[in-house]
């Protein structure tokens, strides 16, 4: 079966070209020229990756990533001209999976995309029928739901911060750098390798699961080389 992509873009060219690039590669594309659109169309037609642009005409593009990341566990590539830190920080702390700036290559988009799908594929597939419950700490993991609990209190995860404390769990006891969680997690070569993008998610993660985020317990900084995992 193929996948399905949702494009959401206020430019009717930028739409013609992943419509008919995305196509050869035989996904399915359906396309919208706005946030409230693409916010019905993600809600409606349950798409496998979602291309973001964030310069529309309705609804700032980093507010509609926000709203389906608390909406939808499907992954969304950030496809847009703005090219500045603060922008991709943005985008990484609301739930992004990758960021690509305009213009861009084909041949990259469709190598994002590819990517990215094979990591939600991946992680589909490591989760799927497995109903195990994991014990960490004060953490209760339902692996069959997704669903996390700090002491029988509900903790609402994104997608990356799920599969990034599952990771964690898997390797307690070690210290891990910058470079090995970001190839393990997201591969290389990606906008990951800059490494205040994995900052900004572990720091999001400490305030969710840490009894304490300032001072934390589970996820220790180690200077210079990356975070220790307590056992």
């Amino acid at each position: 079966m193929s996948k399905k992509i949702l494009v959401i873009d206020d430019d009717p060219d930028i739409l013609e070209v992943l419509r008919l690039l995305l196509g050869l590669e035989n996904y399915e594309v359906t396309t919208a020229l706005s946030g409230i659109t693409g916010l019905s169309l993600a809600r409606e037609n349950n798409p496998d990756i979602i291309i973001l642009d964030l310069n529309l005409p309705d609804i700032d593009g980093q507010q509609i990533c926000k709203i389906i990341r608390g909406e939808l566990n499907v992954p969304i590539l950030i496809l847009s001209a703005r090219d500045n830190v603060s922008d991709k920080v943005v985008c990484l702390e609301y739930g992004a999976d990758d960021y690509l700036t305009k213009p861009f290559e084909n041949i990259e988009l469709i190598a994002r995309v590819k990517a990215i799908l094979r990591r939600s594929e991946k992680a589909d597939n490591h989760t799927e029928g497995d109903d195990s419950v994991v014990v960490f700490h004060h953490l209760s993991i339902d692996k069959s739901s997704r669903q996390v609990f700090s002491k029988n209190e509900k903790i609402s995860l994104t997608p990356k911060e799920y599969e990034i404390l599952l990771y964690f769990i898997n390797k307690a006891g070690q210290v891990l750098s910058r470079d090995d969680i970001v190839n393990d997690i997201w591969g290389k070569n990606s906008i990951y390798s800059w490494s205040r993008s994995l900052d900004v998610h572990i720091k999001n993660l400490r305030q969710k699961i840490e009894i304490n985020p300032k001072n934390p317990d589970i996820v220790s900084t180690v200077s210079g080389v990356g975070y220790k995992i307590k056992k």
